[in-house]
């Protein structure tokens, strides 16, 4: 019997797919999610998103698309049935209902841009550590005040 001693900081443990049409920002994308131990996909355009998120079901997605708000809402939509994983959105929301717009149609949480590179890392980081959300929260919250 052959045993080997790992690392177990070496071994990536989450897969995270980052749809971006933003090539200047890609690489400093990739570099953060690396220097985390992740294994990071790419890709720039709406129909391969959704094929790697199918084809991979990646632990988180990251979103940076200039896309019409319909366009946004069916992406969004689509990757939240390709995938369990959390869905981060980098929008540059004006208004409230467009954060709440983008949550409806399965953003898990929005960043307004421009975002800080340390904050988007520290928000991702935590949405791996909860893991597949979806899966266990169906409903919202309640609102009601505790008795």
């Amino acid at each position: 019997m052959a045993t080997w001693k790992t690392d177990i900081d070496t071994i990536p443990l989450h897969t995270v797919l980052i749809a971006s049409d933003h090539p200047e920002n890609v690489s400093a994308l990739e570099t953060l999610f690396q220097q985390r131990n992740c294994i990071v996909l790419s890709e720039t355009n709406v129909a391969n998103t959704l094929q790697t998120a199918r084809l991979v079901g990646p632990s988180l997605m990251l979103v940076d698309m200039k896309l019409s708000k319909h366009k946004l809402n069916a992406l969004l939509k689509e990757l939240r049935t390709a995938s369990r994983g959390p869905i981060l959105l980098m929008a540059s929301a004006n208004t409230v209902d467009e954060v709440l717009e983008a949550n409806q149609a399965g953003a898990d949480e929005c960043l307004v841009k421009p975002v800080n590179p340390a904050v988007l890392i520290v928000k991702a980081m935590a949405w791996l550590g909860h893991g597949q959300r979806r899966k266990y929260m169906t409903s919202p919250l309640s609102t009601r005040p505790a008795v």
